[in-house]
């Protein structure tokens, strides 16, 4: 496939391509160019005139372009689904909903365009109105994770689109021909939607390109910390979605069995690569046997295989470097004396597979010391109370999301005021609302996505102060009006200390 430049599909300028490998098999499937330098600065100035008149276009104009693609995706989907299983490996039931989810986060923000261009705030003069306005910031660089690379892309797309701004899409290397035949199907003007497809350089030219009013980035906590020292000295607006290590508590109240049945979804979905799955596991230990005995059991049950299968739970690895990840992770456990109830084992055959694997005997300070898992590997702590729970939880630089499991509405609503991450979900985990933001406290990122934070992100604001009529104000030179008003020179005070105060500054800023 070729990569979007200002309305045309090209090829690199200096001919390079990258290969695009299924990872449940192994085979090429096809090949998209390695954007040049060149390529990059083209796409940029394409988005920087294009941006003007996207930006100038009226909401109700945006959203129907936006309907109208949300529309195609929906016609489309099982299209789109297998797509997305061939170059990311996950199974064809998760990308059907990944699918659904991008028509459905396109919808939501094209109708939440339309209602926030700003609002009036009263003023202080009776000739005087206040106009807060809600811009769009420029050219966007958005750049998609290979995890859900159609979702995540939607989550930065939609709302920069309603927005009014230009974006250059920059997909991850090991999945890009999902995003790049929803592009085929947007229809914006030549350059406000441009696709540069490569690896780490083209993402790397955007983010310090001087015309890129703004990067919207998910990824690794190291990407993020170097994209913020990038971009430090043009002080340039971000969004940042970064890792995750995901806690999950499990209270002795529940129904041990939809216990089990909550944290296989939770820890196993997409295969673990999720910034999401819960990948620190807190049971009460007066069930933690039967928990442990019952989760590694199930585990066993599942699926593993072929993803286009549509009775395949869980499919393969998205790329190499994650499965090498999981072989070291559990390989380390081992030796800090962890023992393994299921899983823990690489089926035989092609392509980039590992069992869904349950873990006991790590502490949690081993678990912070051992990090992020982002693989299908579930390690299982016992605590002795539910305030030990919480403590462990939040005992972590991360702060993405959060899970409790528990009938009890006191720890319910505590397990809400006192977990300190950007998402908690009580009793349904991982569930994403577009309407509400997500993101992340401490290191897990910067900013918001999806709701009506998420639109905002893609906004600049701009007070205008109006008056209707030019006339002279009392507080403008000479001072010798504004102290005769105020009573400064025969030592009274006016008492005028409404609209406009005893100083020239309170003065100006009224």
């Amino acid at each position: 496939m070729q990569m979007l430049i200002d309305g045309e599909w090209v090829d690199a300028e200096n001919g390079n391509t990258i290969e695009v490998v299924n990872p449940a098999s192994g085979t090429v499937i096809d090949t998209v160019p390695e954007a040049s330098d060149a390529d990059v600065y083209r796409a940029v100035a394409a988005a920087a005139r294009a941006q003007r008149g996207w930006g100038q276009t009226s909401a109700l104009a945006r959203a129907a372009v936006m309907h109208e693609f949300a529309a195609k995706v929906r016609a489309n989907q099982r299209e789109l689904a297998e797509l997305l299983t061939l170059e990311g490996g996950s199974s064809l039931a998760e990308n059907m909903d990944e699918i659904r989810w991008v028509a459905e986060a396109t919808e939501y923000y094209a109708e939440m365009g339309r209602n926030a261009g700003g609002r009036i705030v009263p003023s202080q003069e009776p000739t005087l109105t206040n106009l807060v306005l809600k811009r769009p910031v420029g050219v966007v660089a958005a750049i998609a994770p290979w995890n859900y690379p159609a979702l995540l892309l939607s989550w930065k797309l939609a709302p920069a689109l309603a927005a009014g701004n230009a974006v250059v899409i920059k997909p991850p290397a090991e999945a890009p021909l999902t995003v790049l035949r929803l592009v085929e199907m947007l229809g914006t003007p030549p350059g406000v939607v441009q696709v540069l497809t490569g690896g780490v350089e083209p993402g790397i030219r955007l983010v310090e390109h001087p015309k890129t009013d703004m990067v919207a980035f998910t990824g690794s906590v190291a990407a993020g910390q170097a994209i913020i020292r990038s971009t430090a000295d043009q002080v340039k607006r971000l969004s940042l979605e970064l890792s995750g290590h995901d806690a999950m508590i499990i209270c002795d109240d529940v129904d041990v069995d939809d216990a089990v049945e909550a944290a296989l979804w939770a820890g196993f979905t997409n295969a673990g690569q999720v910034c999401t799955s819960s990948e620190r596991i807190y049971v009460m230990r007066n069930i933690f046997d039967e928990f442990s005995r019952k989760l590694a059991q199930r585990a066993e049950e599942l699926i593993v295989g072929d993803p286009m299968d549509p009775n395949t739970d869980i499919g393969a690895l998205g790329n190499a470097s994650q499965l090498e990840k999981a072989r070291k992770y559990v390989e380390t456990a081992r030796g800090l004396g962890a023992t393994v109830l299921a899983g823990g084992t690489e089926p035989e055959g092609p392509g980039l597979f590992y069992r869904p694997t349950v873990l006991t005997g790590l502490t949690h300070d081993q678990l912070i010391e051992l990090g992020e898992i982002f693989g299908p590997v579930m390690p299982l702590v016992p605590v002795e109370s539910f305030d030990d729970a919480l403590q462990l939880a939040n005992d972590s630089d991360m702060g993405l999301g959060a899970n409790v499991l528990t009938t009890n509405m006191e720890r319910a609503w505590r397990a809400a005021k006192e977990l300190r991450f950007g998402q908690v979900w009580i009793n349904n985990p991982l569930v994403d609302n577009d309407a509400g933001p997500f993101g992340g406290f401490r290191r897990s990122g910067l900013g918001r996505e999806l709701g009506e934070e998420g639109l905002e992100t893609f906004q600049e604001t701009s007070h205008v102060s109006f008056d209707y009529q030019l006339e002279r104000k009392y507080w403008w030179y000479p001072y010798s009006s504004y102290s005769e008003v105020m009573g400064l020179k025969d030592g009274r005070t006016s008492g005028f200390l409404g609209g406009h105060a005893g100083t020239t500054a309170q003065a100006a800023g009224s």
